[in-house]
């Protein structure tokens, strides 16, 4: 059966500020965060498809840590570990779905208008002190 790339990036979840092995062989790297996932962060076994870090290591900023990608078996395990879309924080690592770079922006869009609204409606139930 073939699988559309489409399909299978919304099984995908973004797990931030995760330190990367110092390995020498890319096989002892995955294997590092693989492990780092089901021990550390408790995702299980049976859940992970696969597992690689986004983007190039920077050979001028060794303190910054590329984006760890893993692919998940289907929908209901992406929603429960990024607690049904909202983002996850577990420890000092966030787990969230991953998204495109436009659909990212408009998240972020709408997570700034709700915050909006909600500071409005907070302020105008303040007591007017007169």
């Amino acid at each position: 059966a073939v699988v559309s790339t489409q399909s299978t990036g919304k099984l995908n979840i973004c797990i931030q500020k995760v330190a990367e092995s110092k390995e020498k062989l890319p096989k002892k790297r995955q294997e590092f965060d693989l492990a780092f996932c089901k021990e550390t962060l408790g995702i299980d076994g049976d859940d992970i498809v696969s597992c690689h870090r986004a983007g190039k290591p920077s050979p001028t900023n060794t303190e910054y840590c590329r984006p760890l990608i893993v692919q998940l078996r289907n929908k209901e395990a992406v929603e429960y570990y990024t607690n049904y879309g909202r983002g996850f924080k577990q420890s000092d690592y966030w787990i969230n779905v991953d998204l495109c770079k436009a659909d990212r922006e408009a998240y972020f869009l709408a997570r700034q208008e709700r915050n909006r609204r909600r500071m409005v409606l907070r302020n105008s139930k303040e007591p007017q002190i007169c």
